[in-house]
């Protein structure tokens, strides 16, 4: 792989610490202006697109300040909320009725299959006796 000339790296670290400090100078505003801060606050503050705050030196900056989960920590489990709970416990209760419903059908339908098998027997008697 080719190496990216000087000049251009030169001027991509120019880039990254302008937009590092702003997004520090953004924070520090904010902070003393005593707002939750969040990355929405933060892109209309600097100006900045939504794109940079997942960059890794601005994601870091974030993630030191608080501002967003470290994603390296993705084995906190995640807290269902009540809503979802009681979601999902309802949508358990609607699956057992429809299984119970699918057991009852299925069971008429081996009954009916049985009187179906009763009924063509007699019909086949029936149609002997008039031969």
């Amino acid at each position: 792989m080719s190496k990216i000339p000087s000049g251009l790296a030169k001027q991509q670290d120019i880039q990254r610490q302008k937009s590092i400090n702003l997004v520090l100078r953004a924070i520090a505003d904010l902070n003393a202006e005593g707002h939750h801060i969040r990355i929405k606050d933060l892109m209309e503050h600097t100006g900045l697109s939504r794109s940079i705050f997942g960059k890794p030196h601005i994601r870091q900056i974030l993630v030191n300040k608080g501002i967003c989960i470290d994603p390296a920590l993705n084995d906190v489990p995640l807290k269902v909320s009540s809503k979802k709970a009681s979601r999902i416990s309802n949508l358990e209760k609607k699956l057992r009725q429809k299984e119970e419903y699918i057991q009852r059908l299925v069971d008429e339908n081996s009954e009916l299959k049985d009187e179906c098998a009763l009924l063509r027997g007699k019909l086949f008697l029936l149609m002997q006796q008039r031969i």
